[in-house]
């Protein structure tokens, strides 16, 4: 059978949400992001979001005399 929870795409938004709104009588959750440091010590500390971590651990176990960062795709 057909999932009747589903709402098909081309139908017109039931949310009552506009930019004006304020987050108090908003009826999404809003949870205001938190300036973090750029550079963590583990990716477990930003789950979710687009990280640059820290890796000295590998860097040293193989050798290596600098220090390693991976930069996401879209930020280069």
């Amino acid at each position: 059978g057909q999932d009747s929870s589903w709402i098909l795409p081309n139908l017109p938004s039931k949310c009552t949400w506009t930019a004006t709104t304020p987050a108090s009588k908003s009826p999404h959750s809003c949870v205001p992001l938190t300036e973090e440091k750029k550079i963590l010590p583990n990716i477990l500390k930003k789950i979710g979001c687009t990280p640059m971590v820290q890796i000295n651990k590998i860097g040293k176990s193989y050798g290596l005399k600098c220090e390693l960062c991976e930069c996401p795709l879209a930020s280069r």
